[in-house]
């Protein structure tokens, strides 16, 4: 038989359509075997456990279906020892059982800690290092000297504390910087819509001082955000002492509070050049 007749006969096309419904149900077969492989469908709403104790949510018939990880530990002086601050996946999402959720908690208020060494170093280099042991910063002062920004003492409760002695998390260090004679000055950092820990660490890592602190509403770490600080200078005196007032960025006041006061510096600003170009023409 030739191969023209063959194409064409009724045996070839039985043995290609036998083929292709094997192809199909293969197919099919395979798709079904990796939608059970994978629990396709089996998902799960993931709960929103932030702000709850870790040794609660273990109860949780919701998160039964679930592994918890918990990849860090921060401090943080307004939260509950052992609260949960962050979750990955986060709430609502939906996942597989037997999925891990990922949790940042509130670390043991009152944990021994190893001082670490922050004299001869940068006052910023201090402050980071400081800042992430769970350490805070207490009065940044200022002594003339022949290094800039460098710091020469830390002290705790006004006496120095030596590298490597106990010291408790949570616990506030103050720092002696060295500056120039001709060099005393220092900028306001950009902290306006900035949260309580980013506003701290820029003013401290600037040689600026944290004074008063004021909330509108409850005051939330993640969610209380800078409106408005005195003093409004761009320039200010090493060690000067800033204030600071919150609103909750999810407050519908943040933004309309967040701009009245960016407008009020753009505006003082002005003012300023003003008399700055009228004292140059004298």
């Amino acid at each position: 038989m030739s191969f023209r007749k063959f194409i064409t006969s009724k045996s070839f096309f039985i043995h290609l359509s036998l083929i292709i419904l094997s192809f199909i149900l293969l197919l099919v077969l395979a798709l079904q075997a990796l939608k059970i492989y994978t629990r396709h469908g089996d998902e799960f709403v993931v709960p929103d456990i932030k702000g709850r104790l870790i040794q609660d949510i273990e109860q949780m018939d919701e998160m039964s279906k679930f592994e918890i990880v918990v990849i860090d530990s921060i401090y943080q002086e307004d939260a509950v020892s052992g609260s949960i601050l962050s979750q990955e996946p986060v709430a609502n999402s939906k996942a597989k059982k037997g999925r891990k959720i990922y949790i940042t908690i509130a670390s043991f208020s009152g944990d021994d800690l190893t001082m670490p060494n922050c004299t001869d170093v940068s006052l910023r280099t201090a402050v980071q290092t400081l800042t992430d042991l769970g350490l805070r910063i207490g009065n940044i002062s200022f002594v003339t000297g022949d290094i800039p920004n460098i710091v020469t003492a830390q002290k705790q409760n006004g006496k120095p504390i030596r590298t490597n002695s106990e010291v408790k998390r949570g616990s506030v260090i103050d720092l002696v910087v060295e500056m120039g004679e001709n060099n005393t000055t220092t900028y306001m950092p950009d902290i306006l819509g900035k949260t309580e820990a980013e506003a701290e660490k820029l003013l401290w890592s600037n040689g600026l001082n944290v004074g008063t602190k004021t909330f509108d509403g409850k005051r939330d770490r993640q969610h209380s955000r800078v409106v408005s600080y005195t003093p409004t200078f761009k320039g200010l005196t090493l060690g000067t002492t800033v204030s600071l007032h919150f609103i909750n960025d999810n407050k519908n006041s943040y933004k309309k509070s967040l701009r009245k006061f960016e407008e009020q510096l753009i505006l003082e600003q002005n003012e300023y050049e003003d008399i700055s170009d009228e004292n140059s023409e004298w």
